[in-house]
C-alpha cells in the first residue's frame, strides 16, 4: 500500500486537527487542560507550533484526565486515546496518554520497535507530590525511575548502552510491564493534587523540573494558537521559566530539538 509522507507543514496541519478535536471535547466536557512544554512554549513565542517542532504536548489534573482516558474514544472516531493499551494490534505502555489520529502512521526513530501507532500528542496527568518541597523532588524522581522501568521493560536486553544500563534493565525485567505500570500509576496518584502544596506533570520524567506550585494548575487563560484558541495555565511564565530558563531567545543549531517523525497518511 503506497502512502503519502508528510512534510513538517503537514505534520503540523494533522497535529492542530487532533489539538482542535481534544479541545472540543475538554470543552464540551467541563474538562480542565493546558499546552504544555514545547507546544505551550511555541504559544507565547510564535503563536504556534514551534517552527521545527514535529510533536505536541498537553497536561491535565489528574481528576480530568481519568475522565478523558474513560471517556473520549467514541466508536468510529478518527482520533484515540492510548493509555496502558496492548490488545495486539496497538501497544502504548507508558505513564501518560497519547491521542493518535488513526489516518495516519508515526515513526519515531528512537521509538522504533517499541510502539505503534499513528502521529499523536502526549497528555501528562498533573499530579500532587506533598506539602514539603524536597519532599516533592525526591518523591519525583522516585516517579521518574518507576517510568523508566516501564520503558526498559519493553526493550530488548541487548545491545546495552548508556541508554540501556544493565542494572535497570536487570530490574526492569524482574517484573511485567504491567506489575511496573500499577507500580508507578498507584505511587502518581497516591498525593491527590487537591491535598498537596506542591505537584506538576511528574509523568514526564525531569524530576525536580516538574514540582511547581500546586495553586499554579488551578487557573487557566486563553491562548492564541495557530489561529485558534486553546487553553493554558495562566501562569505560563513560571512554568516556561523553570523548564528552559530564557525561553524567548529562540535556540540555534543543535538547540533545535525534533523527535525525528517520519509519518504516512494511509
Amino acid at each position: 500500500m503506497n502512502m503519502e509522507r508528510l512534510d513538517l507543514s503537514g505534520i503540523h496541519t494533522y497535529l492542530l486537527g487532533i489539538l482542535k478535536d481534544v479541545d472540543r471535547f475538554c470543552r464540551d466536557n467541563g474538562l480542565r487542560y493546558s499546552l504544555a512544554y514545547g507546544t505551550l512554549l511555541g504559544a507565547v513565542r510564535h503563536k504556534g507550533f514551534i517552527p521545527w517542532d514535529d510533536d505536541a504536548d498537553l497536561m491535565m489534573p489528574r481528576e480530568d484526565f481519568n475522565v478523558f482516558i474513560r471517556t473520549y474514544n467514541r466508536e468510529g472516531h478518527r482520533y484515540r486515546v492510548l493509555y496502558n493499551t496492548d490488545n495486539g494490534q496497538d501497544r502504548f505502555i507508558n505513564a501518560f496518554a497519547k491521542v493518535e489520529d488513526t489516518w495516519t502512521v508515526s515513526i519515531e526513530k528512537k521509538r522504533k520497535g517499541i510502539f505503534s501507532f499513528g502521529l499523536n500528542l502526549d497528555i501528562f496527568p498533573v499530579d500532587g507530590a506533598g506539602n514539603d518541597y524536597c519532599d516533592a523532588c525526591r518523591f519525583s524522581r522516585r516517579c521518574a525511575r518507576l517510568r523508566h522501568r516501564i520503558l526498559f521493560s519493553q526493550k530488548p536486553w541487548f545491545p546495552l548502552s548508556f541508554h540501556n544500563p544493565l542494572i535497570p534493565m536487570i530490574q526492569a525485567h524482574s517484573h511485567s510491564t504491567a506489575w511496573w505500570f500499577r507500580t508507578c500509576e498507584e505511587t502518581l496518584t497516591s498525593r491527590p493534587l487537591e491535598q498537596s502544596a506542591y505537584g506538576g506533570p511528574i509523568s514526564g520524567g525531569m524530576r525536580d523540573m516538574e514540582i511547581y506550585p500546586a495553586e499554579m494548575f488551578r487557573y487557566y487563560t486563553e491562548l492564541p494558537f495557530e489561529g485558534e484558541s486553546f487553553l493554558g495555565i495562566s501562569d505560563w511564565d513560571t512554568f516556561l521559566r523553570q523548564q528552559y530558563n530564557d525561553y524567548m531567545t529562540p535556540p540555534k543549531g543543535h538547540g533545535r530539538i525534533d523527535h525525528g517523525l517520519e509519518v504516512y497518511v494511509k
